[in-house]
This record gives C-alpha cells, sequence and structure tokens, in this order.
C-alpha cells in the first residue's frame, strides 16, 4: 500500500512539473511577436505614446498612463515609446511577455514593431497593471 501511494504521488508530481515545462518563456517568444530596438527611435512615421502622469488629474495623485493607451499600429510600423514623467521609470511590456521596452527614465525612448497581426494588451513592469493599455497590429 505504501508503495501504490509512493508511485502514485511521483506521478503527481511529475504532471504538475509537466505544465512547467510546456510553458512558453519570453525567450521563446523573443523576435516572433515584436523586436525592440532603440535605433529606431527617430523613424519616420512612428507613433509616440507619452508614459507620464495623468494630466487630468492633479499633480499629487499618482496616476501614471500611456498616452494614448489604446493604440492601432501596421505590422512593421515603429511604436516609440517615450518617458514623460520626470519623477518615474516606465516600461512597456506586453503581457505575454513575448516582448518590451527596456526600463526607461524621463525622456528616454524605446521602440516595439510588430511582426504578427493581433491584439496585444501591455502594461509597466514598474507600476503593474494600474498602468496599461492595448496594442493592435493590422496589416
Amino acid at each position: 500500500m505504501r508503495q501504490i501511494a509512493r508511485y502514485f504521488s511521483i506521478a503527481l508530481l511529475a504532471f504538475a512539473l509537466s505544465g512547467c515545462a510546456s510553458a512558453t518563456r519570453q525567450s521563446d517568444l523573443a523576435g516572433a511577436v515584436c523586436t525592440e530596438s532603440r535605433t529606431l527611435v527617430d523613424q519616420p512615421g512612428a507613433l509616440i505614446v507619452d508614459m507620464e502622469n495623468n494630466p487630468a488629474l492633479p499633480p499629487f495623485i499618482a496616476s501614471r498612463v500611456y498616452a494614448p493607451s489604446d493604440i492601432t499600429a501596421k505590422v512593421g510600423q515603429v511604436i516609440v515609446f517615450r518617458n514623460a514623467d520626470p519623477d518615474e521609470q516606465h516600461t512597456a511590456e506586453l503581457n505575454s511577455g513575448a516582448c518590451g521596452t527596456d526600463y526607461l527614465d524621463f525622456r528616454k525612448r524605446d521602440t516595439l514593431v510588430f511582426k504578427v497581426t493581433g491584439s496585444y494588451p501591455f502594461y509597466c513592469l514598474v507600476h503593474g497593471t494600474t498602468m496599461a493599455g492595448t496594442i493592435t497590429i493590422v496589416p
């Protein structure tokens, strides 16, 4: 009976760990959906997204936003994320972990370029999902 319980425990553990092994990791997706590059920040036709404290609220209320937060771009179009917040670093990270910007200090910029159409929710690694948006990529 003890041996059966041991085999059952091992089988259950193996099953649980198999889910971890098949999970897609960020490094597996890197470059498949989009790429990040600081060399494209001055690309003509790029979309500009500011990362800032919400200008609609008083300065003493910390409410970080992407402006705009809902972005529509074409496959291959450069999206420039620019930190317009003098008080905080910001990022733009896809919820899937497929790609994201570097941590950006005030006035620093980084880009994402998408290779695949779709809708991609994203958020700031510093501020979590309270600072979030959606990137929609069209042909």
